[in-house]
This record gives structure tokens, sequence and C-alpha cells, in this order.
């Protein structure tokens, strides 16, 4: 019970707080909405992102609310996890580096009454985080140069609930409710001079799931699943703030909105269960086409993720298993930089150990790197550690009918 009182307060702790660490110091995440979150953590962070056909009765799967109805009847479970990465940058000769960190989800789920389950969620959606620093000549100056720096931080998250109803012995369906929220500033300052560009984005969001379970036997199974999420403008309150530390008047002002929006998308996926072994596939398209850009040489372009993932299990797998994870997924950028783009891929690896009371510590790593990259566009790759703990908490039979 003290586990589920802790992590009940952490829910009480202001969103911007838990989220304020960015992820990311990449230059691309200045466009857009940021750098995006791919949902990986948990249990099943070294699957290549893959999750849309995974279900299991000791852990939180926010891939599909679907997956729900599988936990355990009388338990409660808790999913808590950190991740941290180091980037690398290159373009024309130059390098750089940098070490991020942040919280990477925290959720609790248990079964609400018979074939109705529930849980609610925290976790990151996108991040932005640069400093750029641009030497430019000086018309007339013989030579004479300027340095702008650019900067920009923050990004987005998202709270809120999720519930999943079980029909019959297999069909689960689910939907994810959230409300997303965050700023994002950007910063130009040359000698004296700042200017200021801040915008707060928050909206209600809804996605759907569903997972149909075909028992083999009593050991092995196929799950299907799929998922959907609608678009959704964000309200937005952007704003213009320009000082000088030399004098003069600073100036504050509304600026324009473009529309910016959380995406369509539409995901299915596959599985093969049994005591040991496990192998799932994913597909996920995700319709850019409604999101605007206020800058002429970035547009949008929708994408398409193909994930694979496999899990073995070792030793007693009724008491304290330990599971190795493997898997690999690729797609496309969804920002285009002067109709340049890249294809990134990812390869990830991770172990699960099962512990007393049904606990599991999980432990991921991931490699993103990137091909097809145009002549003069940036090159990023990174490599990230994903530490997660569910706990069980056992409930009274009286607490849930």
């Amino acid at each position: 019970m003290k586990k589920i009182l802790f992590c009940l307060l952490a829910f009480y702790t202001p969103a911007h707080l838990l989220m304020a660490q960015n992820t990311t110091n990449s230059p691309t995440s200045m466009f857009g909405l940021g750098e995006l979150s791919t949902g990986e953590g948990g249990q099943y962070a070294g699957l290549g992102g893959a999750g849309i056909a995974l279900r299991g009765n000791n852990f939180l799967n926010s891939a599909n609310p679907a997956s729900l109805t599988e936990l355990s009847e009388q338990r409660f479970q808790i999913d808590a996890g950190i991740m941290g990465a180091y980037q690398n940058y290159s373009q024309r000769g130059a390098n750089n580096h940098s070490v991020t960190g942040n919280l990477n989800n925290l959720s609790i789920g248990c079964r609400i009454i018979p074939r109705w389950y529930g849980a609610i969620f925290m976790a990151p959606v996108s991040s932005v985080g640069y400093a750029i620093t641009l030497d430019e000549e000086v018309a007339g100056s013989n030579g004479s140069t300027v340095s702008s720096l650019f900067q920009g931080e923050g990004g987005l998250s998202k709270m809120g609930i999720s519930t999943a109803y079980l029909f019959g012995k297999g069909f689960s369906i689910g939907t994810n409710l959230s409300y997303v929220t965050g700023t994002i500033t950007q910063t130009e300052t040359q000698g004296s001079a700042s200017e200021e560009t801040s915008s707060y984005k928050h909206t209600f969001y809804a996605d759907f799931g569903v997972q149909y379970k075909w028992a083999i036997d009593r050991d092995r199974s196929f799950v299907a699943g799929a998922v959907y999420g609608y678009s959704q403008d964000f309200k937005q309150e952007n704003s213009l703030y320009v000082s000088s530390s030399s004098g003069g008047d600073d100036i504050a002002k509304d600026l324009k909105r473009y529309r910016q929006c959380l995406p369509q998308f539409f995901g299915l996926g596959v599985s093969y269960n049994s005591l040991r072994w496990m192998a799932t596939v994913d597909y996920k398209y995700v319709d850019w086409s409604r999101m605007q850009s206020s800058q002429s040489n970035i547009s949008f372009e929708n994408q398409h993720r193909l994930s694979l993932g496999g899990r073995y299990t070792l030793g007693n797998v009724y008491r304290n298993p330990v599971s190795l994870l493997l898997g690999t997924g690729i797609n496309n950028s969804y920002i285009v930089i002067q109709k340049k783009k890249a294809t990134e891929y990812y390869m990830s690896t991770g172990l699960n150990l099962g512990l007393r009371n049904n606990n599991v510590l999980s432990i991921g790593l991931k490699y993103k790197g990137q091909m097809k990259v145009p002549a003069g566009m940036q090159r990023e790759n990174s490599l990230s550690l994903f530490l997660n703990i569910t706990f069980s908490e056992r409930t009274y039979r009286a607490k849930i009918q």
C-alpha cells in the first residue's frame, strides 16, 4: 500500500515539474512539436518500439490500452521508469554531443470490476532542447562578423486515464483519455538584443485500441491488435518579447497562430506467445498533413514505422524468470528541411528480471541512427538507456469483487 500512496502523490506534482528536463539537445527539435517521444519504456523497452499486440498479467502497456484486460485480478500494477541518452550530431565536419535524461513513464493500473480495468498515467510527448551559435558577416564591414545565439527549451507532456473492457474470453477494447500540455520557448540573442518567442499549447486527446487473443492451448497463443487516434488541434497562446540591455523600450506582443496538432494515426500488430518465446511485429502510420509551419523551408511528412521484437525467457518461467529482449525498427522523420529528409533506424535489447512478489526490474538499451541522409543535412545518432521498475501490490478481495 505504501508503494501505491507514493505513486499517487507523484501524480499530484505538476506535470511541468516532472517533465521539465529535456530529453534532447538536437537542433532539429526547433521545428514542429520538437523531438517526439516514441513511448518506449517499461518491460518492452528492448523490443524496437513494438507493443500494439503485447499483453501480460504484470505490466502496463501504453502502446495499446486494450491490453489492460490481461492484468491480474487482485493486484495493483505500478510502473515507474526513467531514461538517459548520449547523443552525437555531425554536419560538414563539425561534431557535437550531449547527455540528457528524464522521467519516462509513470502509471498505475488494476481491475475495477469484473471485465472492466483502468489505469492512470503520465508520460512525455515531445522535447525541445538546442543551443546554436552562428557567426554572420556584417555587410560592408570588410570581414567583421556578429554572433547570434539560438536557444530552445521545453516540450509537451500528457496525463490521463486508460480504461478497457473484456468481451468474452479473448476480445478487448480500450481507450486513453489524456490532457496534453506544455510550453516551448525559443530565444535569439545578438549582442545586447534578445528576442524570445513562447508558445503555450494544450488540448484534450483520445486514442483507442483493440486486441484479440486466440489461445492455441494452455501455453501458446496468438494476439492481434489495432490502435487509432484522431487528429486534435492545439489551443495556443503565442507571444513575442524583445529586449535590449543597452536601453530602449521592450516590446511584447501576441504572435500569429499556425495550425499545430496531435496527428491522426493508426497501427496494427501481431504477436506469438509461448512459455519461453514471444515474437511480435508492428506497423504504424502517422498523418501529419494538418500541421502548418511558420517557415517556408520547413514542411511535415506523414510517417511510416515498422517495428519487430522478440523475447526469450530463461530459467523457471513461473518463479523469478529472467527474459532477454531484442528488437529493431525503422521510420522516416516527420520533419522535412529544405526538401531534405532522413530515415531513422533503431536497434534495441533489454533484460527483464523477475523479483519477489511478482515485481520486475527492466533494463533497455536502444541505438538510433540514420541512413539515406542527404548531403549537407545534419546526421544524428544516439544511445539510450531505459530503467523501469514494476511493483505488484495485492488488494483485498473485498475491495475488488
